[in-house]
């Protein structure tokens, strides 16, 4: 993976939990609801979503990075956010998820 998709995904992730505070039931509902997408319509890019969505669960109850093994979910959330300022879909993004400017790098230290 380029190591600039990969600071875009930090710098992405950043902004989008900077507007939406990562408490373990945000986490948990996310899981939930992308193990629901994946159900409903099975996919390999799915099963990558799943696996991402539990990673940051498991991240913020053990501190184990687990997310950074989904690693086309991490391409493509660096990706989005490099292109556009968002980590989401033009679908999916409500505007009030991004800050393309934001930069700490405490988070993934």
């Amino acid at each position: 993976m380029p190591s600039n998709l990969i600071e875009a995904y930090k710098q992405g992730m950043l902004a989008y939990d900077q507007y939406h505070p990562q408490t373990i039931g945000l986490l948990w509902d996310a899981f939930r609801s992308e193990l629901h997408e994946f159900y409903v319509k099975p996919s390999q890019d799915e099963a990558w979503d799943v696996f991402h969505s539990f990673g940051r669960l498991t991240w913020k109850l053990t501190g184990i990075p687990l997310f950074w093994l989904a690693k086309p979910t991490v391409e493509k959330h660096g990706r989005r956010f490099a292109e556009s300022g968002c980590i989401r879909s033009a679908r999916n993004c409500l505007g009030n998820c991004c800050q393309k400017d934001f930069n700490d790098e405490s988070y993934f230290q």
